[in-house]
């Protein structure tokens, strides 16, 4: 009788457990966070046009419906926009986040460490969010550490496409070696600069498979590679190809093999052509292409990630000076070109060893106005710029669509006093006119 008992006190318990789960499912699920942004113009920076008040709901991470009466379930953020614009985050797609918030006197210090970098990069990703930069491509360097904390919301900043370290071969733009680190190969060790997570000095098929491999192990969206010359590098000419053919086409497949890409520091049409040959997807910089190689790039869907150079400083190496003088007078034929010719393009600041210019990244967004109108501007630097982020495909760190104010889009949003198609310069003081900076349909700014 008591086994019997113990086995009806048993069956009970089991039945009381099941009917509390099926209740528990029958229920509705927790309603995500809302936020109805009320009486406000949405910019559609594809058209370049500017709506009619509306109101916008977003639910939890993303833009659930446009127009219409729409009622906020209880208890909804409400924004009273008052015909304010409301428009997509911004998006520099070539940002170091590490490299620009030290210089290089720091960078080469014995005494910086993993953390100290990492807390100085923290502080400014900090503060490039808050200049409406939602989302940036991180296009090589120390990184994974920091984008897990901004993710995490242990850090505030923008969402983060991670390159990982550079991959260099000798002597190449990633060479970041002082003259006393000997090769690892001739009695030398592992350089400082890659124990760092800042490069990889790789030569041959074999060692760029691994290095690409190992970014994409750590979680990288794609791979960045050194093709040619570069201005902040010691011991490499601007004029010089960097990387064989079947060097940088073991690059491409690896990365093609992950549902990805491969873009290329490079300048000149040898090294550019070579790396459309290998099968690389995006070219940095470009300033001196001619237009049988910008032509090639339009006609094969070559993506240009470029760049509205900064001007030399009075502390800068006079080395760096005279690498950069033709790179800097080409600037202008650049754009001129590439958008004549229909090449895919792209914008980035790409800042480095300088902190105090990342104060001047949206101003250096307003130095386009010779080349585009307001209207390509505010398309480029949003819509355009979150094509070249998709082209990570599957590797992209973030599900959802970036750069547009539509519903499904992720909710990124800024909320600008003014209308920036009428007034293009309102981007250039995010502090005055973006009233509210949205990522992820979280408040960083506004929203009391």
């Amino acid at each position: 009788m008591k086994t019997l008992h113990r086995g009806l006190g048993i069956a009970a318990a089991v039945l009381i457990s099941s009917l509390a789960i099926q209740g528990a499912r029958a229920q509705d699920p927790a309603p995500a966070s809302e936020t109805l942004f009320r009486n406000v113009r949405v910019l559609d920076v594809v058209k370049g046009q500017l709506g009619a008040p509306t109101n916008v709901l977003i639910e939890g991470d993303h833009i659930a419906k446009i127009g219409g009466n729409i009622t906020a379930r209880w208890p909804a953020k409400v924004i009273e926009g008052g015909g304010r614009t409301l428009m997509p985050g911004m998006i520099d797609v070539h940002v170091h986040l590490t490299f620009s918030a030290l210089t290089m006197p720091q960078m080469l210090s014995p005494d910086l460490t993993p953390e100290k970098a990492e807390e100085a990069a923290g502080r400014q990703s900090h503060d490039m969010l808050l200049r409406g930069f939602t989302a940036v491509r991180d296009a090589g360097g120390p990184i994974f550490g920091l984008k897990r904390r901004i993710d995490s919301g242990e850090l505030i900043g923008p969402r983060v496409w991670p390159s990982g370290a550079v991959i260099s071969q000798t002597s190449g733009h990633g060479d970041f070696r002082l003259p006393s680190e000997r090769s690892r190969k001739f009695g030398g060790s592992v350089s400082r600069s890659e124990l760092f997570g800042a490069n990889f000095i790789a030569d041959g098929t074999s060692e760029v498979l691994t290095a690409t491999r190992e970014n994409l192990r750590f979680g990288a969206s794609q791979i960045k590679l050194m093709a040619g010359g570069g201005t902040s590098s010691e011991y490499d000419p601007i004029d010089v190809t960097q990387y064989t053919f079947d060097e940088m086409k073991a690059a491409a497949d690896a990365a093609a093999d992950w549902n990805t890409y491969v873009t290329v520091h490079a300048y000149t049409p040898r090294a550019v052509r070579r790396a459309i040959e290998a099968g690389v997807k995006c070219i940095e910089h470009g300033q001196l292409l001619d237009e049988d190689t910008l032509r090639l790039m339009a006609d094969k869907g070559i993506w240009l990630s470029t760049q509205t150079f900064a001007d030399d400083n009075p502390n800068m190496d006079p080395k760096r000076r005279e690498k950069r003088r033709e790179i800097v007078a080409n600037n202008a034929a650049l754009w001129t070109n590439a958008k004549k010719l229909g090449v895919k393009l792209a914008w980035g600041t790409d800042f480095l060893f300088e902190p105090e210019l990342n104060d001047k990244q949206n101003s250096y967004l307003l130095k386009l106005k010779p080349w585009f109108t307001p209207a390509e501007i505010l398309k480029l630097v949003t819509h355009d710029n979150a094509q070249l982020l998709a082209l990570s495909g599957p590797r992209s760190p973030y599900a959802g669509r970036l750069g547009v104010v539509e519903e499904g889009a992720l909710a990124d949003l800024l909320l600008v006093d003014g209308d920036p198609l009428a007034q293009i310069d309102l981007l250039g003081d995010p502090a005055q006119n973006f009233d509210v900076i949205m990522k992820d349909g979280k408040f960083y700014k506004g929203g009391q």
